[in-house]
């Protein structure tokens, strides 16, 4: 039984259940049954994609061909450093691409 698309179920109004600065729960019913994970989804992805923020997306060392090396003298190895810069949180207020660069040597802890 196929229904028409004029009898379909839709939300009343959304309501705000809880806000912070950081978090909202929103409450929108009814719906139709299965809408809400699709709907859910379709708000999580625009949501994702219009955040701004800023991350590493790629990093390089000298003499490194793949993530699996070792560094001569490091007691991590190239993937463990990896993981460690993917912890790293960032603040940037620019618009534009930004480059960091870290240059680093002989023996010492790197912060």
């Amino acid at each position: 039984m196929q229904r028409n698309w004029k009898d379909m179920i839709t939300p009343n109004g959304v309501e705000a259940v809880k806000l912070t600065e950081n978090y909202g729960k929103f409450l929108a019913k009814p719906l139709e049954k299965g809408f809400g994970v699709t709907l859910g989804n379709s708000i999580r992805r625009v949501l994702l994609s219009s955040i701004n923020g800023a991350a590493f997306v790629a990093v390089r060392f000298d003499g490194v061909k793949h993530e699996f090396s070792v560094i001569p003298g490091v007691k991590e190895d190239v993937t463990d450093i990896i993981l460690n810069i993917k912890q790293v949180n960032l603040r940037y207020l620019g618009e534009a691409d930004a480059t960091i660069t870290l240059k680093a040597s002989g023996a010492g802890v790197v912060t």
